[in-house]
């Protein structure tokens, strides 16, 4: 399946003055040089590709086509410089809308019939210095019986995302072997190495959810709000919430994923978003079901602390 898109302008009256066949027919006149050989070739009534013409150079209010006399063929047609400005200008819109409707399409019909789903990368190589221990340890630390890194990929649902974990640890890829999960590793110590592995693991997708892998109380209900919200309004950046305090995960769409890939340095998404006013208002907050699915685990007693949640919710 793939979307299609007929572009066209209206005049005052919502009549159709040019698109698809009025831009064929000049571009024929131009190569051929004759209004009548170009309907010929496009199997066209001369009748009718005069009317087109005549419509659209109303509609403008300038000509599209001269006159030309003598020469082998005895006359003929030539395009006017508005005429080749309006083309440029139409090829131009349409290249435009085709994008924006293949983008639409892929992140509204994300993961329908043969449609790619979402990507999501899950940030997994830090060493988790405050957390003490053998690097990237807290992601395998168990809470409540539970590893962290695996409450945190429960909340991914496979339906509308595909997953990879970027670690740089053995232990991490130890324990999403023993999960099925997806698991690659990160070039380098930065946020935008890491970042930068995931893009490419996943290739070109309607969007991508960053999920840092020690939030393990993110919940799945807030993950599908998030992606409900970017089916809604594809071009959105959706940031999980509570209270109105945006934090992570982020849902970025397609067209930033370019320059989230080329970041450099430590620094994630955020960097992107600072002191860009566009960005910034394309941003959709999700409400958290509470405070702790935004909690992440940088120390012990942020764990413990978290072993108590779960105990008072059980």
């Amino acid at each position: 399946m793939r979307p299609d898109l007929r572009a066209y302008l209206l005049g005052d009256d919502g009549r159709r003055v040019f698109g698809p066949g009025p831009v064929d027919l000049l571009e024929r006149v131009g190569e051929l040089g004759s209004l009548r050989a170009a309907a010929i070739e496009m199997g066209m009534a001369y009748t009718k590709a005069t009317r087109l013409v005549r419509d659209a150079e109303s509609a403008f209010g300038f000509r599209l086509t001269q006159r030309t006399v003598g020469g082998s063929g005895g006359g003929g047609s030539r395009l006017t410089p508005e005429a080749l400005d309006l083309i440029e200008r139409y090829r131009s819109f349409e290249r435009t809308s085709r994008w924006a409707l293949g983008a639409a399409y892929a992140t509204c019909f994300s993961g329908f019939r043969d449609v790619p789903r979402l990507g999501c990368v899950v940030m997994a190589s830090g060493a988790g210095e405050r957390f003490g221990g053998a690097a990237g340890e807290k992601l395998v630390a168990p809470l409540a019986g539970v590893p962290v890194l695996e409450r945190t990929l429960r909340a991914l649902p496979a339906d509308l995302l595909d997953v990879v974990v970027v670690t740089r640890w053995d232990e991490v890829e130890g324990l999403c072997d023993r999960l099925g999960a997806r698991c690659v590793r990160a070039e380098g110590p930065l946020k935008s190495d890491t970042m930068r592995a995931g893009l490419a693991a996943l290739g070109e997708r309607a969007g991508c959810l960053f999920v840092t892998g020690d939030q393990p109380l993110l919940g799945e209900g807030s993950v599908r709000a998030m992606v409900g919200a970017l089916t809604h309004e594809p071009t959105a950046i959706v940031r999980l919430a509570w209270r109105g305090r945006a934090g992570n995960p982020v849902l970025w769409p397609s067209d930033t994923l370019g320059a989230l890939a080329h970041l450099d340095g430590d620094v994630g998404g955020r960097a992107l978003l600072a002191g860009h006013a566009e960005l910034e208002g394309r941003v959709r907050t999700i409400e958290a079901s509470d405070e702790w699915e935004l909690a992440d685990v940088d120390t012990r007693d942020d764990l413990a602390r978290l072993e108590a949640v779960l105990a008072d919710r059980t």
